[in-house]
Formats: C-alpha cells, sequence, structure tokens
C-alpha cells in the first residue's frame, strides 16, 4: 500500500484515498465550469519513500445551458434625483426604438399606475437580459382609463442640455492631446455630476473611460460659444465609433466611454430567417471638400480613386464626383472636416431587413451576403423591437466606397 498519493487539476489539490474493495485509489474532483481538455498531476509516494509523478488528461464535457423564453418584458423605473428604484412593470404592449441617429422614441404600454415622472431612468428587460436603456419623456392616461402610455427616449438624451465650450481653458484641446472620450468625460463630470450648483447633481452617477482617441478636430455643431451635449456625443459615434453604455454596479449608474470594436455578424439572406430584406443604391459620391474657415482663409481637399486624399488639384487619378462646401471656425480643424465628408460617401441608408429570434445591437458591425452573392459592409444603426418574435433592423450608410462602382461603370 503507498503512502501518499495526490492530484492537482484545474490548479486544487485533491488527496485521492484507497479502496481496499476495489485495489484503486479513488477521488472527487470538481468540475470546471468551463468544458475541455484538463491535465490531472498525479504525485505518488510509495513506503519505501520513492516519489512518482505522472499526467493524466481528462475531458470535461460541459453541459449546455438551457435558456428559457417567456417573452415577457419588465421595464425597472429609476428615480431621477437619486436613482431610487421605484418600481417594477410588466409591459401590455410596447414598439421599443434603438436608432440615436434619428432619436426616435419608444413607447410602452403598461395597466398599472405608478409614481414615475418625466426624466427618470428605466431599463427594459426580455428574458432577463437589458435590451434598453431610457429616459420618460411623458406619461398619459386617458379620461381614467386602466392603459398607461408611456413615451420614452433612449438613455443618451440625459445630455440633451445646451453647455458652454469654452467654460474650463484647455479642455477643448483634450481631443488632440489625450482622448475624444477624456473630453466627453470631463464635459459630462463637470455639468452633470461635480458641478458648482450642488443642487443639480447626480451623484448615482459615474463615468468611466474605457479607450483614448487622439483626432484632430473640435466640436462641430457650436454656436456663439454654446452647442448641445447630447448632439455633440451622437456625432462622436456616427464619426468616430464613440459607444456609451451603461449597468447598474453598487447602486450607482456607470456609465462608459470607448471607441469599440465588435465582432462582425456574418447574415446570409439565403440561409437565415431573414425577410421583408430591401436595399436602395446609388452612385452619387463627394470628391470635392472646400472648407471655408472663419479668418484663415480655405482649405481644399480631392478624392483619388483609390480612396486616399490629396490636396492637389491637378493629381491624374482624381475621383469624379460633386463638389460639398463647409464652414469650420479653425484651420487645424479642416482636413478632419473635409474627411468627414468623404466618410459618408457609402450607399444610402436604405438596407433594411426583419429576423426571427435574434438580438443584434446596435453599432454591431455586419456583413450581409445578399441573394446574388454579393458581400456588402454595414452596421446596425437603429432597431425596433415589439411583442413578436421577429426585430426590425436598419443598416447605416454600408461602408464600401462608391468609387469601386463608379470605376466599374467607367470600364464598361
Amino acid at each position: 500500500m503507498s503512502r501518499d498519493l495526490t492530484i492537482n487539476f484545474n490548479n486544487n489539490n485533491y488527496v485521492a484515498k484507497y479502496n481496499s474493495q476495489s485495489g484503486y485509489y479513488e477521488v472527487d474532483l470538481q468540475a470546471p465550469e468551463t468544458g475541455g481538455i484538463y491535465n490531472a498531476d498525479i504525485k505518488y509516494t510509495d513506503l519505501f519513500g520513492s516519489s512518482y509523478e505522472d499526467t493524466q488528461v481528462i475531458q470535461v464535457l460541459a453541459k449546455e445551458k438551457v435558456k428559457i423564453e417567456t417573452n415577457k418584458v419588465f421595464m425597472w423605473i429609476f428615480d431621477y434625483n437619486d436613482f431610487a428604484l421605484k418600481d417594477i412593470l410588466e409591459f401590455y404592449d410596447y414598439e421599443i426604438n434603438i436608432d440615436e441617429e434619428t432619436n426616435a422614441n419608444s413607447t410602452i404600454k403598461v395597466l398599472k399606475k405608478t409614481t414615475a415622472k418625466a426624466n427618470d431612468i428605466v431599463v427594459v428587460k426580455k428574458n432577463n437580459e437589458e435590451i434598453y436603456w431610457g429616459i420618460i419623456d411623458n406619461i398619459q392616461n386617458n379620461d381614467g382609463e386602466k392603459i398607461y402610455n408611456y413615451t420614452l427616449k433612449y438613455i443618451t438624451n440625459l445630455f440633451d442640455e445646451n453647455v458652454e465650450l469654452e467654460y474650463k481653458s484647455g479642455l477643448e484641446d483634450k481631443i488632440r492631446t489625450v482622448g475624444i472620450e477624456d473630453f466627453l468625460k470631463e464635459t459630462i463630470d463637470d455639468h452633470f455630476i461635480t458641478n458648482e450648483d450642488t443642487f443639480i447633481n447626480r451623484k448615482y452617477l459615474e463615468v468611466r473611460v474605457l479607450t483614448h482617441t487622439k483626432l484632430e478636430t473640435s466640436v462641430s455643431n457650436v454656436e456663439n460659444g454654446i452647442y448641445n451635449l447630447h448632439t455633440w456625443m451622437t456625432n462622436c459615434t456616427q464619426n468616430y465609433d464613440i459607444v456609451y453604455n451603461f449597468f447598474v454596479e453598487n447602486k450607482k449608474m456607470i456609465m462608459t466611454i470607448s471607441k469599440e470594436e465588435r465582432n462582425k455578424e456574418l447574415l446570409n439572406v439565403k440561409a437565415q430567417p431573414i425577410v421583408n430584406y430591401t436595399e436602395v443604391f446609388e452612385t452619387k459620391v463627394v470628391s470635392k471638400v472646400i472648407v471655408k474657415t472663419k479668418e484663415e482663409g480655405r482649405y481644399v481637399l480631392y478624392l483619388l480613386n483609390d480612396r486616399t486624399t490629396t490636396t492637389d488639384m491637378n493629381n491624374v487619378n482624381r475621383a469624379k464626383g460633386t463638389t460639398e462646401r463647409i464652414y469650420t471656425e479653425k484651420m487645424e480643424d479642416a482636413r478632419q472636416a473635409a474627411l468627414d465628408v468623404f466618410k459618408q460617401n457609402s450607399y444610402n441608408h436604405m438596407v433594411n431587413f426583419t429576423m426571427f429570434d435574434k438580438y443584434i445591437k446596435v453599432g454591431t458591425p455586419i456583413a450581409i451576403k445578399t441573394k446574388d452573392s454579393n458581400i456588402l459592409d454595414t452596421y446596425i444603426s437603429s432597431i425596433t423591437i415589439t411583442p413578436k418574435k421577429s426585430i426590425d433592423y436598419t443598416c447605416g450608410n454600408i461602408r464600401i466606397n462608391f468609387i469601386d462602382k463608379l470605376l466599374k461603370e467607367r470600364n464598361n
């Protein structure tokens, strides 16, 4: 009989016990949550003090998690002032729109009267998964009926407020030197969390920056030194892929700001449950941008056939197209402003489809294989969720430049 036999499995040590009836050493191992191939490192010491080591391979089969779907949708309502939970409501009927480009409203119907009021914060969950964060725009009840109609706006409307650009010296320079995410965080902190007017502060809100994207640009929607923060945040999403996510942690509402690179979803119109697929094509492209500045003259940028740009008007590889004239106050912002115009050279915002039993977040890049076996690279710009099992999707400007199509037409 041996003196000692130990096993190290999944970074845990176990002592095996000898079974005199079977003649084997036996041990109960705690299986890891993730299936796969694991090594069991065995150490054995006999009565004479001699030690032996061996490794045995153990395959762990993970049990598939069963997801029970009831399709029930609930809304958590949090107080606008202190984030205290007011109520949890089940929906009678609903249409949830997540679309920051058009700032579309969502509408829900419930059969319960609550103390909810305008600007309260809501979280919508379907099958216990968060699908929507928003704020209450208004609540209507007609002639004492049992149905209460809620109109919701997407959560970023929390920052639908006009703010001053130059309230703090050097703040806008952070976009170039530190990151556009850091500029947004400091602006939100100063106006909504640590404002000198403490009465309006939202102490339950915490903003975290996950990435730092330096850009040669300035706030674009400024008039007389004032701009709408929500509009600028939406511009950052559309032009620079800046996203805002929300979750609850330790009774606080956490907001993260980041440039998010999401895994691409692959969709096949012929092989997957996709219906009502429509697409509209255009061949209009801006190939010349004239940027006028306040005091420093103008800047002209031209688009080339290989999708690069030049300031040389006589370059033989210039792409044909239309001319766009825009304005920016500072010459140092002119090039980025022109590039932002060229970035919009893409198929028109008219790709829509309906999909069953699949939820894809807004902003997710997708590649769609059409019935003609063409591959379209685009992203989800808005979704509509209703009591039906299907979800309606709208794609943003398809990220395939028109120039390839124009060159092909010329060659033909």
